[in-house]
């Protein structure tokens, strides 16, 4: 049996649902891989629950609820661990694994957080391998990220795609020698949502408050509305398929102007009705053609668009979250894969599948 010691960053609804899964997988995943993932540290914004035994699965469901409760993961600070006093840095947090002797372990990342690259440094620094749910470092500039690309201690399934096995059938293409040629798909559940809602006939700023009222939204709706996740994921994509892409060779169409972007959210909620009018005429104007307006992103040799496309009504992309490969092999008809993909339950699943895959390989 490999006892392999986690390090796990966020405790949001990616990282709950993982620590739920490492948890009630423990039979399958040591049955079928003879792997057991000892979590030694999982770390919010505010405290740390640190063991470099393992901690137990009964601290880690009630880590669960205390995130539930909206307190922090360890409510008494770090005084039910081995570390005293306030909640050492993330940087100090990659220090205690040597010194506590821990070897071959692996540090997760399900923040949402920006500047995370000298966590993973020191984690590859180290000889661990590196899981990623967190795009910002990936989608960063090319001078920072391309270090992570092709490393072999590093997996990021869910960074695109949730839980769909995107980047696996990308690395499969390349490996093979099948150069990439295109890169198309919709990327988001949100905005997929709030398309479906305009075909019905709802207006711009009602689907975006249904979505909103859903939990389907970022707490400020213009992080999706903006297009910039699209835009990471594809990018990512792209810089994997050979393209040093640089957030420059993507024109990114915003569904909100620039003048509304310094307006607090509730005043941005009420100024969004303002937008129903021209979203209308666009979706009339698709109906006409007998299309639907999606937002998609497509990539070819090294540029690409993200925005509202109008698709054909009848095909099944049309209500599809998807990703498409156009390759050389793949010319005539591109490898397409759909399906659910979102949701933090098919996000964790992803983190925990590259878990497993880091340590098989490794």
């Amino acid at each position: 049996m490999k006892r392999i010691p986690v390090i796990i960053f966020g405790v949001g609804g990616v990282g709950q649902a993982l620590l739920r899964q490492i948890v009630d997988g423990r039979i399958p995943t040591a049955t079928r891989n003879q792997i057991q993932f000892d979590v030694v540290a999982v770390a919010d914004s505010q405290s740390l629950l640190w063991e470099p035994e393992g901690l137990s699965d009964e601290q880690l469901l009630a880590a669960i609820e205390a995130k539930h409760l909206d307190l922090p993961v360890n409510p008494e600070g770090c005084r039910q661990t081995r570390l005293t006093g306030e909640r050492p840095s993330n940087l100090d947090i990659i220090d205690f694994a040597p010194a506590a002797e821990l070897e071959n372990a692996i540090v997760v990342d399900v923040t949402a957080q920006d500047s995370m690259e000298p966590i993973l440094d020191s984690a590859l620094s180290l000889n661990y391998g590196v899981v990623m749910a967190n795009k910002k470092a990936l989608a960063g500039p090319w001078a920072t990220a391309q270090k992570y690309f092709n490393h072999l201690r590093i997996r990021c399934e869910s960074t695109v795609g949730g839980g769909q096995p995107v980047i696996a059938a990308l690395r499969n293409l390349l490996d093979t020698n099948d150069p990439i040629r295109q890169i198309e798909g919709q990327l988001s559940g949100t905005l997929g949502f709030i398309c479906r809602q305009l075909d019905a006939g709802v207006a711009f700023s009602q689907a975006m408050a249904q979505a909103k009222a859903k939990g389907f939204t970022e707490p400020d709706p213009r992080e999706d509305l903006g297009g910039l996740d699209v835009m990471r994921k594809v990018m990512i994509l792209g810089r994997m398929a050979g393209w040093p892409l640089e957030t420059a060779d993507i024109q990114v169409e915003s569904l909100y102007p620039e003048t509304m972007a310094d307006l607090s959210v509730p005043q941005f909620m009420r100024a969004a009705t303002e937008l129903d009018e021209a979203m209308r005429q666009r979706v009339e104007e698709a109906a006409d053609e007998g299309k639907v307006l999606r937002y998609t992103a497509v990539l070819e040799e090294g540029r690409g668009t993200v925005g509202l496309k109008a698709v054909p009504a009848h095909s099944p992309l049309a209500n599809l979250k998807y990703i498409s490969f156009r390759s050389d092999r793949y010319n005539d008809e591109p490898l397409l894969i759909g399906g659910k993909g979102a949701g933090v339950e098919m996000t964790a699943a992803g983190v925990l599948g590259d878990m497993i895959d880091l340590v098989r390989e490794m």
